[in-house]
């Protein structure tokens, strides 16, 4: 549950809650820890690679 902490934390910091990633794309990070959070995901890593697209731009 740290890393949901860090996440938010890492969110609340920031406006549109959309963050570009280094290959160019953006993801979603408040929609991506409300999922995490609604599944009881402890890291986004754990989850499908179809439910990571839902989440990236």
């Amino acid at each position: 549950m740290e890393l949901f902490k860090e996440i938010k934390f890492f969110d609340d910091h920031f406006g549109d809650w959309v963050f570009s990633i280094p290959d160019g794309k953006k993801v979603k990070v408040r929609a991506l820890y409300e999922y995490c959070k609604e599944k009881g995901v402890v890291a986004p890593d754990e989850l499908s690679e179809e439910e990571l697209k839902m989440f990236v731009e």
